[in-house]
């Protein structure tokens, strides 16, 4: 009770913007080809891919700068500028007539980093011994807009408007970023405690040459971006895997629903993982987490019975609820740090690179190679992501984590 006593003032507003910014990003995912052929003159297939990379490519490019920002200029008013510019993001998908427009939108929503920010008010502003919690409720918003988010944007592309969606999305954003200053208190910042050998530290030049010199942060950084590696490959080829295994049953209906049992799943067990990593070491939980989506997966292609395959894929969803949000609360672990923004900027870079690894890993191995190897590559990938995380020792984990943010942040008033 004591968490919600604290925390409920803002927090429901929280999590109901992550899910709204879930929800506008997911709802034209599984339908962008068909959307863009609607307003592309001249469309080529390519283009779908274009526009599904660009928030990932934005978002790459910005996040250190956003995670910085939220530490200089107070979380708050990132939250509210943030907001603004994902509602302005929207409508310009909504209302643009031509391609480059609409990429012009989707550029825009990855730089808005409106997630980020999000994250990042919320290590903020939660209790040392919460921080778990909060990320485990906030990664159940972004599963529930994830879950909600294809199956309204299909039905509203085939029966009724979907700019007319994005429009009411862009629309609810605009006014939570005016009500946001009356609804949200800014944290009280922590005293940053002083960094030793800071001033050499200060001379690098982004946030690679740091990562090099933290073993903990370079761990973390390669586990970040294997676990999603995997995760979007696994994306790009469970639908060529049904093929064959899916009999009397529509095969699109059937990716769409195992799908959404994944995303239930991480729904429902984010809250749970949540509460582990503010009882337990994050290096632990990240392991059997990754360890358990490897297993699901590595044992799909001997799998024939349909009900066996959801049941896998909603294990491995409960599992996979786990890895983003305690790549999160490790970058941001030590109850004394005051910058909590650099390390989530830092984790959110890592993240979104293995948006992009893990589609470019299944273009490069599916003309060679069967879906089932493929298959045997993302449990790899997921296991070696588990290893890595194990790497990282508790006395690493606490005492450079911390040094590591504060020097990004450093940088960026440099």
């Amino acid at each position: 009770m004591r968490f919600w006593s604290d925390y409920h003032r803002h927090f429901f507003f929280i999590c109901s913007c992550q899910c709204l910014a879930t929800l506008g990003l997911m709802a034209m995912v599984p339908i962008m080809p068909l959307y863009l052929e609607t307003i592309g003159k001249g469309y080529e297939p390519y283009w779908s891919s274009v526009a599904l990379a660009a928030p990932a490519i934005t978002g790459i490019l910005f996040s250190k700068k956003m995670g910085a920002a939220c530490d200089r200029y107070g979380y708050r008013f990132m939250v509210v500028m943030a907001l603004a510019g994902f509602s302005v993001s929207m409508f310009l998908m909504a209302l643009s007539e031509s391609m480059i427009g609409f990429l012009m939108g989707r550029l825009l929503l990855g730089a808005a980093g409106l997630s980020l920010t999000l994250t990042a008010f919320s290590c903020a502003a939660s209790l040392a011994s919460q921080r778990g919690q909060s990320l485990g409720l906030l990664q159940s918003a972004a599963a529930l807009g994830s879950l909600a988010g294809p199956a309204i944007g299909g039905a509203m592309m085939d029966f009724w408007s979907l700019p007319l969606f994005l429009v009411l999305i862009a629309s609810f954003a605009g006014m939570a970023a005016i009500v946001a200053p009356w609804l949200l208190e800014e944290p009280i910042k922590i005293k940053q405690p002083p960094v030793s050998g800071a001033s050499q530290l200060l001379t690098d030049n982004n946030s690679g040459q740091i990562v090099q010199k933290n073993t903990a942060l370079k761990y973390w950084a390669i586990a970040a971006c294997l676990s999603q590696a995997a995760a979007f490959a696994l994306v790009n080829v469970f639908v060529l895997f049904l093929e064959g295994r899916v009999q009397g049953l529509p095969l699109a209906t059937s990716a769409g629903v195992i799908h959404a049992g994944a995303w239930a799943a991480t729904m429902l067990f984010g809250p749970w993982w949540g509460r582990a990593n503010d009882r337990y070491s994050p290096r632990r939980n990240f392991f059997l987490a990754a360890l358990g989506c490897a297993i699901s997966i590595g044992v799909l292609p001997f799998i024939h019975d349909l009900w066996l395959i959801v049941a896998l894929r909603f294990f491995q969803g409960a599992c996979f609820s786990a890895l983003a949000q305690t790549i999160f609360y490790a970058l941001t672990l030590d109850k004394n740090n005051a910058l909590p923004g650099a390390g989530v900027g830092l984790a959110k870079q890592y993240l979104l690179a293995g948006q992009i690894v893990g589609p470019l890993l299944v273009a490069i191995l599916i003309p060679w190679v069967s879906v089932t190897y493929i298959l045997y590559w993302v449990s790899g990938l997921f296991l070696l992501s588990a290893f890595v995380a194990f790497c990282v020792t508790e006395k690493q984990t606490k005492s450079t984590l911390l040094s590591g943010a504060t020097q990004l942040t450093l940088q960026e008033k440099n």
